[in-house]
């Protein structure tokens, strides 16, 4: 989940997700510093104040409408005579979208269903939220809100000692959310989170490819999702494939495939031209050394036109025929 964050972010430019953090009420980001991808994942230069996360999260909460957070509301004397009156103080800005604010609520809410926050629930109440942890769980944090209220946790020591997961400091975030939570909403009818009444509207699509399924070889893969209005998806699902397949690969075959037949597979989806630069997979190897993956920017085998003008093509061929018969594959093609 945390690559997709990242890829998001650079698809829509680090600039733009700095952008936005700003007009989330934030105010301890630098752009000379934090302006690149380990932004998607808190990886900023300074760290944020509770209260401003808090602000940013209730924005959600709140159907996109950002709020000031403040510390009070009024101070009064014994007599009821106001000192001070901040009621008229807080600024407030439209942030995003009320159905984007839907859609996060409602991604969110799996975090507490069946995700990393699941030990924050209390008496059916809905909620939706986020927990973190920094580096070596030197900080936890939970966010997250219901119907009627926002809050924020974070635990951590002062001088940066990790907490121990053994001694249950880990999910103190968590612990103290719903002490505090189930406390305020004690009185409070168990609500659910509602749908707008416009801009959301629900599609089936493929859990595997998150495009439209294919009858036949989606099924049991299909699952229905929100989107906001204009953006169910139109393409048919990548993911899954039945054709003609190159059994060297178990890619689609091309035309002049030595290897081919008929069948179904699972594909993995062709990354984004705006995201090859930076999506190769980097493994360390049993021997300690470091290879790197090209990302996926097709679908299809490798025997296309190309693979023929090399002269040693033949060579390559026997070679890769041999690889079959060793996985019990045989294929009498000549060439």
């Amino acid at each position: 989940m945390n690559i997709l964050a990242v890829k998001t972010l650079t698809q829509i430019s680090p600039l733009m997700g700095f952008d936005y953090l700003l007009n989330f009420g934030f105010t301890t980001l630098d752009q000379a510093k934090d302006c690149y991808q380990p932004l998607a994942l808190g990886g900023i230069s300074k760290g944020v104040k509770n209260i401003e996360l808090n602000g940013a999260f209730a924005s959600i909460a709140n159907n996109g409408l950002y709020m000031e957070p403040i510390l009070y509301t009024k101070v009064v004397d014994a007599d009821g005579n106001v000192l001070l009156d901040n009621t008229a103080q807080q600024t407030t800005r439209q942030v995003i979208k009320e159905s984007t604010a839907f859609l996060l609520t409602n991604a969110m809410t799996d975090v507490v269903t069946s995700g990393t926050g699941t030990s924050v629930n209390f008496g059916g109440m809905a909620i939706a939220g986020k927990t973190g942890t920094t580096t070596d769980a030197k900080d936890v944090w939970f966010s997250g809100y219901t119907p009627y209220y926002t809050a924020t946790v974070w635990a951590g020591y002062d001088n940066n000692v990790p907490l121990s997961d053994k001694a249950g400091e880990q999910a103190l975030a968590k612990k103290l959310w719903r002490a505090v939570m189930e406390e305020v909403h004690q009185d409070l009818p168990r609500q659910s989170f509602s749908v707008p009444s416009s801009g959301i509207v629900q599609a089936q699509v493929c859990a595997r490819s998150g495009k439209l399924p294919i009858s036949g070889i989606c099924d049991g893969h299909i699952t229905t999702e929100y989107f906001a209005e204009g953006t169910v998806p139109t393409d048919l699902c990548d993911v899954h494939y039945i054709g003609t397949l190159c059994a060297y690969s178990g890619l689609p075959a091309c035309a002049d495939c030595p290897f081919k037949f008929e069948g179904t597979a699972e594909l993995i989806p062709v990354e984004d031209p705006s995201l090859w630069n930076g999506s190769s997979v980097i493994t360390q190897n049993p021997d300690g050394t470091i290879s790197t993956t090209a990302p996926t920017t097709t679908n299809n085998c490798p025997h296309d036109a190309v693979f023929f003008e090399n002269p040693d093509y033949p060579n390559i061929l026997n070679q890769q025929r041999a690889e079959l018969e060793a996985r019990g594959q045989y294929f009498e093609t000549t060439w």
